[in-house]
């Protein structure tokens, strides 16, 4: 245990074992972005054509992974448990937890019999979810356990936690004398930074017009690559796809088309993230127009498509 006194008031932070997680995870990290630079050199150099398209959409898949894996590596690497007189807060990257000691129905050191089956995120050395113990039932878990007996177990009325300290029998003797000095009744919550705070993660309706408008964009991304071998030199493009014909002499310009629906993309989603604070349907509304927008930019994308073939 390592205590920190913080004026007149007794703190402990314990900080659990991360340094295998947090390696593994950083190891994963940096492994896709190479993985993502290898593809990217190979392919660029590719003609334009569904394969390459294939490959920087792996591309883009890899950093997406690289960039999950630093900020899971991050998380566990910020994992820690604070007692104070009131409260045990455990802390995972932008999530605190914090535990009323007064809400504590028990404290119990884990055993070599209780195998915890966990579902979410996890790999050696970091196990971070819902989980099942035949003993507790349903439990959350912060942990970086390796083996059942580095567990404690926290049991309130409504959860009940999966914890890892350094010391196990050390950390349920202070929470235990804590608990019963009484001192400071805290109440149980959940306190998220502002990233985590955000409405998105919640709503559902949001998160469904993003994801079709980017499946839009991402289709009509491949729309163009899978045909462009089969284009003529000499192009027309019409936008709307019934307006004004434009004619373009370089067949490369037909990529403005979804440039432009990505700049839409990009600014909308923006845009509807700051909405979401203040207006739910405000943000819905532009979400729905950017998927008509997308539609619209594919549609001419298939005129101009069947006017150079």
């Amino acid at each position: 245990m390592h205590a920190v006194l913080l004026k007149s008031q007794s703190l402990t932070v314990e900080r659990p074992d991360r340094a295998t997680g947090t390696a593994i995870g950083a190891v994963g990290s940096i492994g896709a972005l190479l993985l993502a630079a290898l593809l990217f050199a190979k392919a660029v150099d590719w003609p334009v054509s569904w394969p390459q398209f294939l490959a920087y959409l792996g591309t883009a898949a890899l950093i997406l992974l690289a960039c999950l894996f630093a900020f899971w590596s991050y998380c566990c690497a910020s994992l820690r448990y604070t007692l104070d007189p009131g409260a045990i807060t455990v802390i995972w990257g932008p999530i605190r937890h914090v535990i009323s000691l007064s809400n504590i129905q028990g404290l119990s050191h884990g055993r070599g019999e209780q195998r915890p089956r966990i579902r979410g995120l996890g790999w050696r050395g970091y196990h971070i979810g819902q989980g099942y113990v035949d003993e507790f039932g349903d439990v959350l878990f912060f942990s970086t356990h390796r083996a059942p007996d580095d567990l404690v177990y926290v049991q309130t009325a409504g959860t009940t936690y999966g914890l890892s300290p350094r010391d196990p029998a050390r950390f349920v003797a202070e929470a235990q004398r804590r608990r019963q000095a009484g001192q400071d009744q805290s109440r149980d919550a959940v306190q998220r930074h502002l990233i985590a705070a955000h409405p998105i993660w919640a709503d559902r309706t949001a998160q469904a017009l993003a994801f079709v408008a980017v499946v839009v964009n991402a289709a009509l991304w491949a729309f163009l690559f899978a045909y462009y071998p089969d284009l003529n030199s000499e192009i027309t493009i019409e936008f709307p796809p019934i307006g004004e014909i434009a004619n373009i002499h370089a067949r490369g310009e037909i990529f403005k088309i979804p440039a432009t629906a990505t700049a839409i993309l990009a600014v909308n989603l923006a845009a509807s993230l700051f909405f979401q604070w203040r207006e739910r349907a405000a943000a819905y509304l532009l979400l729905s127009g950017t998927i008509f927008f997308q539609a619209l930019f594919a549609a001419a994308a298939a005129v101009a498509i069947i006017n150079a073939t």
